[in-house]
């Protein structure tokens, strides 16, 4: 099998040749490490990518620099680390006083991407020829939401089911909507969404919030992206133990979600079987300061208890610049 067909028999509980692997690398951890990270990570083939494009974090390298910036949707960051994504000090809704007359940045994504799709296929199309599972753009709501009108004033607009609030969510919509449009152009795999919705011990907001307001926006968009033939990764962090029903309904293939504050053997009970797990080992605790011997203890229970004919488990993790080379080594070998 080559990585997609590898990824799609994971995904579809279909006796892959092996789990697939999947690493992601924070500019950070290529800040410490350098070429000598680069040389281990050639010991193992990966068998997805991750394709950035206009307006796409992974594409501006201003959000792991140190400094500050106005990001296209004029959210002001601030950032004092090199290589970690800094944070929003200076949303654009601070007051809701000029929201009727704001515009998501949709020209600007139009323009951008006009300019950039022939790049755009050329690096899908190499990474085709390689065999590839191939993961396009990046959706957030959620976070989105909290960098146009700031974390705190968010959840008290939830709290007050504000009227203002969902004037900013059509905006929001606006852009995914066109956003969406274009990936389904490019002959990718599947399309990534990230929101992080849990604390270590509890959902962020309450999940009949949750299904009330976020909810039918996933839908929409994850039901545009299941009928063009393409698959759904949804990366959550926290405990979100609740939502998983949520995913599994609304037709999400792979979750990445942070299973050991939650419990490996209390998700495996419920879910083992009915979404496939997108990793991973603890990036919080074992990564950066287990062993070896340790990481693939992990691995094991994750496939005692995740796998089902086969699938069902990618074996995923991110690096950071705290995770000792030896342990990198270690969570490339321990999926075979």
């Amino acid at each position: 099998m080559n990585g997609r067909e590898r990824v799609l028999a994971a995904i579809e509980f279909r006796n892959p040749d092996r789990i697939p692997l999947d690493v992601w690398i924070l500019p950070a951890a290529r800040e410490e490490y350098g070429e000598r990270l680069e040389q281990v990570l050639k010991q193992r083939e990966r068998d997805i990518v991750s394709v950035a494009g206009p307006l796409d974090m992974g594409a501006d390298e201003r959000y792991y620099e140190i400094g500050s910036f106005v990001d296209p949707w004029g959210s002001g960051w601030r950032n004092i680390q090199k290589g970690i994504i800094g944070e929003v000090k200076t949303p654009v809704f601070e007051e809701y006083d000029e929201i009727d007359s704001y515009r998501p940045p949709i020209e600007q994504f139009l323009q951008e991407w006009e300019a950039s799709k022939e790049d755009l296929e050329k690096q899908i199309a190499a990474h085709r020829e390689q065999g590839k599972f191939i993961l396009g753009g990046w959706i957030s709501l959620f976070e989105r939401m909290q960098y146009l009108r700031g974390t705190e004033n968010l959840y008290c607009d939830i709290a007050l089911d504000e009227e203002e609030m969902y004037k900013m969510i059509s905006y929001v919509m606006d852009f995914e909507r066109i956003y969406v449009e274009k990936w389904l152009e490019l002959d990718i795999d599947a399309i990534g969404f990230g929101d992080d919705w849990g604390s270590q011990i509890s959902l962020l907001i309450s999940p009949d919030k949750w299904r009330a307001i976020f909810k039918p926006l996933y839908k929409e968009l994850i039901d545009t992206i299941k009928s063009a033939g393409r698959k759904v990764f949804f990366h959550s962090d926290g405990y979100i133990y609740d939502l998983y029903p949520e995913f599994i309904e609304l037709g999400v293939d792979a979750v990445n979600s942070q299973l050991w504050c939650m419990g490996v053997e209390k998700i495996a009970e419920k879910f083992a079987g009915k979404i496939t797990f997108w990793g991973e080992i603890s990036r919080q605790t074992t990564l950066p300061k287990g062993t070896p011997e340790e990481i693939a203890e992990c691995a094991e229970m994750l496939k005692k208890f995740l796998q089902v004919n086969g699938g069902g488990l990618i074996g995923q993790s991110e690096l950071n610049k705290d995770v000792p080379l030896e342990n990198v080594e270690a969570l490339l070998n321990v999926w075979d």
